[in-house]
């Protein structure tokens, strides 16, 4: 089996491939930092798995998803993220991810995922296939306000959010997703008025509470700042 693995955070991607190849026998690992570097190496590879966290330091795993099967329509993607909110998982989902993981499972469930994926079936983990049924069955006061908002963004708002939200340029993130900078502001508006939020500022807050960005040192991976 051969796998690809995309995380912006070194200790954490190498962690993961040591921890695959002593636990899953015959097991190719490559590894990625960027979702750019994971794109050329899936190319190169042919994995039968790709792993994402959600937060990667060029564009999210949500775009990376998204670009891997529009060139590989059968490709499995797997995310293994810092973030278990529901509102993520069925952003995933939706982009056709077989399956969706915190960090804070247990090794053999990664495994697990990971097999089941390659197998072209769906895995979530259990506490967030919980959640997604009660959001599916309408019981949004079980699920948190935010993982609601969240739901109802679209994949290019969540992932305009979290570019802006580092303190990316919307020159930059227009070069980034290859839209233009109009585009980009339209989202903004769009994502504004849904939220009700009216300033790039609680932008930022809304961000960093829900864990798409934490606040950090200036160069770091996944953070927000306030210039």
């Amino acid at each position: 089996m051969k796998i690809v693995i995309a995380d912006g955070h070194r200790l954490v991607r190498e962690a993961t491939v040591c921890l695959l190849r002593s636990t899953v026998p015959g097991i190719i690992v490559e590894s990625a930092g960027t979702g750019a570097q994971a794109v050329n190496q899936y190319a190169d590879h042919m994995p039968d798995v790709l792993i994402t966290e959600l937060l990667l330091p060029d564009y999210s795993g949500l775009e990376l998803c998204k670009r891997v099967r529009q060139r590989w329509s059968k490709a499995s993607v797997v995310f293994l993220s810092s973030i278990d909110d529901v509102g993520m998982v069925k952003q995933a989902l939706g982009l056709g991810a077989q399956g969706y993981i915190s960090k804070n499972c247990r090794p053999a469930e990664l495994a697990t995922a990971i097999k089941k994926a390659a197998e072209g079936e769906v895995y979530l983990e259990h506490d967030l296939a919980t959640q997604l049924a009660m959001v599916q069955l309408g019981s949004h006061g079980l699920v948190s306000s935010t993982s609601s908002r969240l739901a109802d963004m679209t994949q290019r708002e969540v992932e305009i959010l979290i570019l802006i939200a580092r303190g990316v340029s919307s020159q930059s993130v227009a070069e980034r997703l290859n839209i233009s900078v109009k585009t980009v502001a339209n989202h903004l508006s769009i994502l504004k008025s849904k939220l009700e939020i009216s300033s790039t500022l609680e932008l930022l807050h809304f961000a960093v509470e829900s864990g798409l960005v934490r606040y950090g040192l200036k160069g770091s991976d996944n953070t927000a700042f306030l210039s």
